[in-house]
């Protein structure tokens, strides 16, 4: 009979793990399935290494397993490693510009370091710079989506902006948004339930121990859609 995909991977695994290996490398190996396969594969392969306690070196293009699979990670920029350590230190505190970009979705907005946190998007932004950039240094305030919260009203919450929502996509368990704020195209999330609508007038809050600086190193991303007319 035909095998299906997650079969097939199941098979070449044991046969893998049959000459009892010190070392085991899987490169790239659920690329092939789809995405709930892929999810149900991730857990399997999480359990059985951590069961045989077998040293695995995982070799992917998808953040989301490299961080879900292991201990420690090691991101990889032109054939040399960017940086290397745990799943919690890559995503919340990259080494450069590369890294907070290929590790996990994030705005970058252009910044000039303060004695109290950051200038960007007009004003003061409350936060902690690394100890090595002095006041005046340009830096990038990196911003993960989910540590940006869209609201209807202001609170009066540290680092509130107002802004112009540009995008608003509803994915179930929040709502996918992009708000123009000083002319800077914020990617943030809201309640599913909040009435959110294009155009309209919001605020967005940018938690300070959640708002990561980098010293800018040249690294652009590639800019956000201004609408879904731009993708």
């Amino acid at each position: 009979p035909q095998l299906s995909g997650g079969q097939q991977q199941r098979l070449a695994l044991a046969r893998a793990l049959v000459r009892d290996p010190k070392l085991l490398l899987l490169d790239e190996p659920l690329s092939n399935l789809d995405a709930k396969l892929r999810e149900r594969m991730r857990i399997d392969l999480r359990e059985l290494q951590r069961r045989l306690r077998i040293t695995t070196v995982y070799v992917t293009h998808d953040q989301l397993e490299a961080l879900f699979l292991s201990h420690r990670v090691a991101v990889m920029q032109e054939g040399r490693i960017a940086q290397e350590g745990t799943p919690r230190e890559i995503y919340g505190g990259p080494a450069s510009g590369f890294v907070a970009d290929f590790v996990g979705m994030g705005t970058f907005v252009p910044a000039d370091v303060t004695a109290s946190g950051v200038r960007a998007l007009g004003r003061v932004v409350v936060c902690e710079a690394p100890g090595d950039l002095a006041p005046g240094a340009k830096a990038h305030l990196v911003l993960r989506p989910e540590n940006v919260v869209v609201r209807e009203r202001p609170t009066a919450a540290p680092n509130e902006f107002e802004g112009t929502l540009r995008v608003v996509a509803f994915l179930g368990d929040h709502l996918d948004c992009l708000v123009e704020v000083q002319g800077e195209m914020i990617r943030a999330r809201a309640h599913p339930a909040t009435r959110l609508a294009r155009d309209q007038t919001v605020w967005i809050e940018m938690p300070p121990d959640q708002c990561v600086v980098l010293a800018d190193d040249g690294f652009r991303p590639r800019p956000l859609a201004r609408s879904f007319a731009d993708e």
